[in-house]
């Protein structure tokens, strides 16, 4: 069966896995400045330690180094040298963890992310990405997306501010 279907580049759909891959990072970059949990996992990194998230085949990706005991985001491109690459199955998959459809537990489960590196510190990798998580989205959307949402104290309602302004505009 001939048809006259074109595969489309799903423009919307990249646009705002890109957007949110923009965010993800900045939060992960000034969670890394004060949120303990975040320093504590980062801690045995070497100095240059560096991590993507790429989706296949064509992005977007992030990269992110630790820089001075902290994470700091590089780029929004694949980085194939990197010490541990976190590659998503697809677009339709990275959108649907963007918006908080479906956890990373879950992608997991799926098989739709892969991971090359070090797994010790892949699961270092995802327990900051859930850290950071429960400070971007309120609890309604976090029970799609984490096993448990973390009791938000006032310390860390100031800082999920922090995060919303100075973190997502400058990372730190």
């Amino acid at each position: 069966m001939i048809t006259n279907y074109k595969p489309g580049h799903k423009l919307i759909q990249r646009t705002v896995v890109k957007t949110g891959f923009m965010a993800l990072g900045r939060a992960i970059e000034s969670a890394s400045h004060f949120e303990d949990s975040v320093k504590h996992e980062i801690e045995d990194w070497n100095e240059g330690f560096t991590f993507t998230m790429n989706v296949l085949p064509y992005g977007p990706n992030l990269a992110m180094r630790k820089k001075n005991g902290v994470l700091k985001m590089i780029r929004l491109k694949k980085d194939e040298k990197a010490d541990l690459i976190v590659e998503i199955k697809n677009l339709t998959t990275a959108f649907r963890m963007i918006t908080t459809q479906m956890g990373a537990h879950h992608v997991f489960a799926q098989n739709k992310i892969g991971v090359s590196g070090n797994i010790a510190d892949s699961m270092r990798f995802i327990r900051i990405v859930y850290t950071v998580e429960a400070y971007m989205f309120p609890k309604i959307l976090n029970k799609n997306i984490l096993k448990q949402s973390p009791k938000m104290s006032l310390k860390k309602h100031i800082n999920r501010i922090h995060i919303y302004t100075k973190g997502m505009v400058f990372g730190n």
